[in-house]
């Protein structure tokens, strides 16, 4: 019997927390204070400012991932390079496609890949090309799932999504996968199937990728982003407050004394507004006389030491302590460095491992077998090179240094030197050269390269 998802999620306040927009922009988002009035939650609401961590995050982690871009090594898998190049048929590049994939993976737990082909009958292979008949990839959102299916093992054996018409866009469709077959349809119990197809791939061509999973059936990871939102969103109640407090009370409030009910009522006609907008009225005494007062500067002071133990929250959520912490240890850090850079690897693995699970179901459409090379940098230290480099060297001069340590020691001193002037294909080339032990550069010359 098929998995309904249960959604106990609000998808929406997680895409908000990264965009800025929903209820930050509208300020929905804002809990109103007991007998606010309707214009002052109204005004709040509109100058209200944002600090946006979840977008900071999220970008600085993609960003450190793919501050290399990975390697890959196709000569024997010519037709994935091809897919590479247009992952999506609107020309996108794989690098491009994965970063996106993680900056949505980790705003919304999981995201379903599908890898399909278009579905357009050709008679040659020449046909095929010229109509762009060739694999590609989409994505799919959790909000998207309908029903899936697993097997002991905990691979997907069907799986539907619900989506909209693309003749009708107020309209919905219903797209299933099963191990060799696929339906469209116009209902989600599929008695209207619009179309249907076998694809005979013997499995579904569906990557659900996720980076926080934490059990093998569970689909709908919990997202990267949660509690990073959830107190992004207090962060924001609280500066709204805080500046309520600074527009209110930051001026000295006028004092004004009165003598019975009857002298207020009169000047309440006058326009005296009784609240620390313009002033406060109290009972007079013998020798009582208006006066300004300045109120406390406690509260706010609450409010500032408040909002910083939220950024430091934040920061911790994601192992980024060590930005902003005041330790005097300088091993501390490092101990915090690392488990910031540990969290980074985990995560090109997981993409790693993606992208050779998007090149295996690429290689079943085209009928052909993965056997290139790829892998993601799991190098997130900050290398002095000058330094690694003057150390290669002294070790390089050992004439008991083994062949294959020399080999590799020159593979990864071309890399981190060359690595900011040169791209991929030519790091490559230096490297075959390399293997080869001929002498590089007199080769790469002769191919047309230039220095």
């Amino acid at each position: 019997m098929a998995v309904i998802p249960y959604f106990d999620l609000d998808y929406q306040f997680l895409k908000d927390s990264y965009t800025g927009r929903g209820g930050y922009l509208g300020g929905s988002y804002l809990v109103r204070f007991p007998n606010e009035s309707d214009a002052k939650f109204k005004n709040r609401k509109e100058y209200s400012p944002f600090f946006n961590f979840c977008k900071k995050i999220v970008d600085s982690i993609t960003g450190h991932i793919f501050r290399r871009s990975p390697i890959r090594k196709l000569e024997e898998s010519s037709w994935y390079e091809q897919f590479t190049n247009n992952t999506d048929r609107r020309g996108t590049y794989i690098d491009d496609k994965m970063q996106q994939l993680l900056r949505l993976t980790l705003i919304n737990g999981v995201i379903f890949i599908i890898v399909d082909k278009p579905r357009i009958k050709v008679e040659t292979a020449q046909e095929e090309k010229e109509l762009g008949v060739y694999p590609y990839m989409t994505f799919r959102k959790p909000t998207q799932l309908v029903s899936y299916l697993i097997d002991e093992f905990g691979n997907l054996t069907e799986i539907t999504f619900r989506e909209a018409n693309p003749e009708d866009p107020t309209k919905t469709i219903y797209r299933k996968y099963t191990l060799n077959e696929w339906f469209i349809s116009d209902d989600e119990q599929f008695s209207k199937v619009r179309d249907n197809g076998e694809h005979k791939l013997g499995v579904v061509p569906v990557i659900p990728f996720t980076v926080t999973q934490l059990e093998d059936d569970e689909l709908l990871a919990t997202p990267f982003i949660l509690e990073i939102a959830r107190l992004q969103k207090d962060f924001y109640n609280v500066v709204s407050e805080l500046r309520t407090i600074l527009r209110d009370n930051t001026f000295p409030v006028l004092t004004f004394p009165v003598k019975g009910d009857t002298e207020v009522e009169s000047l309440k006609k006058q326009g005296l507004t009784l609240s620390t907008n313009n002033g406060l009225l109290y009972n007079a005494e013998s020798g009582a006389k208006p006066e300004f007062i300045a109120p406390p500067s406690e509260p706010a002071q609450v409010y500032l030491s408040y909002m910083e133990f939220l950024i430091r929250q934040i920061f911790k959520q994601v192992n980024l302590d060590f930005a902003n912490s005041k330790a005097e240890s300088g091993l501390a850090k490092q101990y915090d460095y690392l488990e910031f850079t540990t969290m980074l690897v985990n995560f090109a693995n997981a993409l790693e491992s993606c992208e050779y699970r998007i090149a295996e179901l690429v290689g079943k459409w085209l009928d052909k077998e993965f056997t290139g090379y790829i892998e993601y940098s799991k190098q997130f230290t900050i290398l002095d090179a000058e330094q690694f480099t003057q150390t290669v060297l002294s070790v390089l001069d050992r004439p008991d240094l083994p062949p294959i340590l020399h080999s590799e020691l020159m593979k990864l001193t071309a890399r981190i030197i060359l690595n900011p002037f040169k791209d991929e294909k030519e790091l490559n080339q230096i490297e075959q050269a390399i293997d080869d032990n001929t002498d590089y550069e007199l080769k790469l010359r002769a191919e047309g390269w230039k220095s």
